[in-house]
């Protein structure tokens, strides 16, 4: 078949997308447009599949994700109370020497955060453990979210003099961040001299490895409140210090400081604890009209359709013709989209970026980094379109299947598709020809996406499908 008669095809399926009334219903089109022998070989179809199954469950928990850590706690009526803290190494600074002579000064702890989530009036207590457990925190292990804490430290080593209570209204320190070209507010604590000594003597720098065996990292944890958590940019460790040298016969004193980084360098562990993670599911299951994807609580909404039945629609239309689909489009609307999110519901707020994969990927894309292909899984980005009738703006994500749905006609498949929907968080990159996907993460960040389910009376998911039929033996 010529590239004229593929362009007039492409035409067609176009103008079957604006026929509202005709979704519901295969249809044959397409045959007039062509001419002769093609004619006769070609069918365009458009139908409707609405036996889309959706649940809320729990996924796999999520695989940490250091650039993106919370500490402090979140809690919700809707949606419950999550604990966040962390567990993290700090860079061997290779090859360094203390000047003779030096003393310590002190040796404190900086949290750096971009923003909070919660009340900033409430108070919310930190403290830092030693990282003194039976096992030490592995560069190249991918840990869960829910990994055991007991497992790296006791939590009876506390490292700094005292809990820090941090004022989230009112900072009490900021720094020019270059990179987000914004004051980035921070905490500062002491560690106890205890430790501070044992850190200070530490005279092994000759590798990383080294010095995690001399001190193998810190675990940061909120103590008390309830009601916020700070989302934390980078964390360092820096030792003050001081030295004399001798110069023009007189001996002069000097401070210097040197500072350890918790960087990409090391091991970072984001670590959650949800404590009623049961009862919401139960509960957020009693609403059988809406789906929920919560994050980093990874409750998520599964979709199950039957590919089958699809399959068999798509045989029949085309009859005995070779098919081909043209689109595959599922709408996910979402029920919270313009949320502002007060101080009650600042959880709710749905997702910028939402993947659509299938269940048996995601180890493959979040666990092993693989960036997903158009066969494997879907990003959908937060849209809205104002509604006349309603006169409020309608939120949704959209997903075109058909690079999915096609690939499954060429192999044999199960019965139906598992498929999950999960926040994600993307970076992209720009060259000088073209902006491409480059970072994709789960979304760590307090996030919570209320949608119509598969149930909804409304406007119940549905996939809306544009196939072609060709007859191979008269193409040319």
């Amino acid at each position: 078949m010529g590239k004229k008669n593929t362009w007039i095809i492409t035409a067609v399926c176009l103008a079957i997308l604006s026929l509202e009334g005709c979704k519901d219903d295969v249809v044959s089109a397409g045959s007039s447009a062509l001419q002769g022998d093609d004619a006769e070989g070609v069918v365009v179809c458009v139908d409707t599949l609405s036996d889309i199954v959706s649940s809320i469950q729990v996924a796999s928990p999520v695989y940490s994700s250091p650039d993106s850590c919370l500490l402090g706690e979140c809690r919700s009526a809707d949606y419950g109370t999550l604990k966040a803290d962390l567990l993290t190494q700090f860079a061997c600074p290779e090859g360094w020497v203390y000047p003779d002579s030096s003393e310590l000064d002190s040796v404190c702890l900086y949290v750096y955060y971009r923003s909070y989530y919660g009340d900033g009036n409430a108070p919310l207590g930190i403290n830092a453990y030693e990282l003194d457990g039976n096992e030490t925190l592995c560069y190249d292990s991918a840990y869960r979210s829910d990994v055991d804490i007991s497992r790296f430290t006791t939590m009876t080593r506390s490292v700094l003099t005292q809990t820090e209570v941090v004022s989230l209204s009112h900072p009490a320190d900021s720094i020019y961040s270059s990179a987000l070209n914004a004051y980035m507010p921070y905490v500062r604590m002491k560690l106890n001299k205890k430790q501070a000594d044992k850190l200070f003597n530490i005279r092994d720098f000759s590798s990383q490895e080294a010095f995690n065996q001399a001190f193998p990292g810190l675990y940061v944890t909120s103590v008390y409140g309830s009601s916020a958590a700070l989302y934390i940019y980078s964390l360092c460790l820096t030792i003050h210090y001081h030295f004399t040298y001798q110069s023009g016969g007189e001996y002069k004193t000097m401070g210097d400081s040197k500072v350890l980084y918790a960087n990409s360098e090391v091991k970072q562990l984001c670590h959650y604890e949800y404590t009623n993670r049961d009862d919401v599911l139960s509960s957020l299951k009693q609403d059988t009209a809406c789906g929920y994807v919560l994050s980093p609580a990874n409750i998520y909404t599964r979709l199950t359709i039957p590919t089958t039945y699809l399959m068999a629609r798509i045989d029949s239309g085309v009859q005995d013709r070779t098919p081909y689909i043209n689109l595959a489009r599922l709408r996910i609307d979402v029920l919270n989209g313009g949320s502002k999110g007060g101080k009650e519901d600042n959880w709710a707020r749905p997702a910028n970026y939402m993947l659509l994969t299938l269940e048996n990927a995601y180890d493959l894309i979040f666990k092993d980094a693989k960036l997903p292909t158009d066969t494997t899984a879907l990003l959908g980005t937060l849209t809205s379109t104002f509604n006349s009738v309603s006169g409020v703006y309608d939120y949704y994500y959209a997903f075109n299947l058909s690079s999915l749905f096609t690939d499954m006609l060429r192999r044999e498949n199960s019965d139906t598709l598992n498929m999950i929907l999960v926040p994600v968080e993307t970076e992209y990159t720009t060259t000088n020809s073209a902006t491409y996907l480059s970072s994709l993460k789960l979304k760590q960040s307090v996030s919570a996406t209320k949608i119509r389910s598969s149930r909804d009376t409304e406007s119940p998911m549905k996939v809306e499908v544009v196939y072609s039929g060709f007859n191979t033996k008269k193409a040319k």
